[in-house]
């Protein structure tokens, strides 16, 4: 105890100074194999901007590498899970304008609105998925959701909830690159119950260290896990080491100027998606990849993508039209407006006639939805996130983006 105290006073002196990368933390590694360098970078699962200033060196690793590992497949974690974990209902007015009661960000399972759209293990696999890299779990989800489940008082996001403080005392540490600090902490959050450490850290370590070991010997990967996984006896470091690879740290530099390979992946934000369909056109552009899922038995496609960080939601579904229908009824049947707040209809650009409104849907509660119509095809565009997305102009940014034809 007396020790996980020495912990906290030395973070919040460290807080005092510590906004950039310590240029001697050792979070990046170089792992050495027969196909070549591997890195491997322990991540914070956080979207707090003041993390995501990388150091060139980790920008670089990355372009060297031919894929990204993963904990879990984050974006399918969540393809049915909402980000935000306790979801306000916005509020609408007298004239059926929607406002919020409250200016404080929404609370995500990573962050808040007010951090970056994702979280950072989430932004290393959007990036990869922008440059057409591989992308490999080092878990599956249904062994990441049974580590969780065994430990009771864990919430179920598998993150470890600290109170405020000891959370910015975790992001000090991580900015200092003190993965034996940070195993410190993990360890004495967790002082009540050792055996939620064995299972959620060490037993897991162990089944990641295999993957990593086999996904080196087939080719170059940068690997991205929780830092708290890296550090101690029973760590991913050590284990690695156990196996014969040959691991050395790399410096965290950074140049006054960005580096060629930041610039390269700053610049890489949009998804953008054109498909055929017979003799429609359906194209849309989003911030990362859209997961397709598609319904036989209703001949539905839906494209969806979320921001895990700051929890907004973007779907795209793409029926075959009943001709008997007219805009205006499959308007009445997919946007179910609040009363006091009732649809309205416009013409893009084209000349694509369209309506759009808040529906009130369960289980998600008021969402902003659009829906186009040609021949053959009707498409439904909905998006929802938290009180700040929902009273801004990135809905309608959203909704422009996306033409039928």
């Amino acid at each position: 105890m007396k020790y996980f105290l020495f912990l906290l006073c030395l973070a919040y002196s460290l807080a005092h100074y510590a906004q950039t990368y310590n240029s001697k933390g050792t979070l990046l590694w170089e792992i050495n194999s027969p196909k070549g360098r591997s890195y491997l970078f322990g991540t914070l699962h956080t979207n707090d901007k003041s993390v995501f200033d990388f150091p060139d060196s980790v920008y670089e690793a990355l372009l060297r590498c031919n894929a990204l590992a993963v904990e879990v497949n984050v974006f399918d974690l969540f393809i049915d899970k909402d980000p935000i974990p306790n979801r306000a209902m916005p509020l609408l007015d007298r004239k059926g304008k929607l406002y919020t009661a409250s200016g404080k960000p929404t609370e995500t399972y990573y962050g808040n609105e007010d951090g970056m759209p994702q979280f950072m293990d989430a932004w290393f696999q959007e990036k990869a998925e922008l440059l057409k890299m591989p992308v490999m779990a080092l878990e599956s989800i249904a062994q990441q959701t049974k580590a969780v489940e065994e430990i009771p008082f864990v919430e179920q996001q598998n993150r470890f909830r600290f109170g405020l403080s000891e959370e910015q005392v975790l992001q000090s540490l991580y900015l200092e690159g003190r993965i034996d600090l940070i195993d410190r902490l993990i360890k004495g959050g967790l002082v009540g119950n050792k055996e939620a450490y064995k299972k959620l850290i060490e037993q897991r370590n162990a089944s990641m260290t295999i993957n990593i070991a086999s996904h080196c010997l087939a080719d170059s990967v940068f690997f991205a896990v929780g830092a708290g996984h890296l550090y101690g006896e029973k760590g991913i470091l050590n284990l690695l080491r156990e196996k014969g690879f040959i691991l050395r740290p790399v410096q965290l530099t950074t140049s006054e100027k960005p580096c060629k390979a930041a610039l390269t992946l700053k610049a890489m934000r949009s998804f953008e998606f054109a498909e055929q369909i017979d003799a429609t056109w359906l194209k849309f552009s989003m911030p990362g990849r859209a997961r397709k899922t598609s319904n036989p038995s209703t001949s539905e496609t839906v494209f969806t993508y979320k921001e895990l960080g700051q929890g907004n939601t973007y779907e795209i579904k793409y029926i075959e039209r009943d001709t008997s229908l007219s805009l205006l009824e499959y308007s009445e049947i997919f946007i179910a407006s609040p009363p006091q707040s009732p649809y309205v209809m416009g013409f893009l650009d084209d000349g694509t006639e369209f309506t759009q409104g808040l529906s009130d849907v369960y289980p998600e509660g008021l969402v902003w939805t659009r829906l186009l119509i040609n021949e053959t095809h009707v498409v439904v565009a909905r998006c929802y996130g938290g009180n700040k997305f929902m009273n801004s102009d990135r809905p309608i940014k959203f909704f422009n983006n996306i033409v039928l034809e």
